[in-house]
């Protein structure tokens, strides 16, 4: 998920017209999804990690977005990231309770 986060962007970048509301959405799906499912194969001791990783994933998209022609970066996005992140990590605790806690 993060290659294509970092090398997918320049198509990405000239077909991408959807309102900004939308593209806020999409990185919350996309980033909590990936978090969700780092959390999930790191296991309930070392979960945390992919509340690290994913937003350094995520830090590291913006920067990259400032040399892709067509894109920009923005520190909203980042924010939305990180938020998405944790509501990624939440949901797999909760998830992972709701299951008697086996991981």
């Amino acid at each position: 998920m993060a290659a294509i986060v970092l090398f997918g962007t320049l198509r990405i970048g000239k077909i991408n017209r959807l309102p900004h509301w939308f593209h806020i959405v999409e990185h919350v799906f996309y980033y909590g999804g990936m978090t969700l499912l780092l959390a999930h194969a790191l296991g309930r001791r070392l979960f945390w990690i992919a509340l690290l990783a994913v937003p350094l994933v995520g830090a590291l998209d913006e920067w990259h977005q400032l040399y892709v022609p067509g894109r920009n970066s923005s520190a909203i996005d980042w924010a939305v990231d990180a938020c998405a992140a944790l509501i990624g990590v939440c949901c797999y605790r909760l998830v992972r309770h709701d299951r008697g806690g086996k991981s």
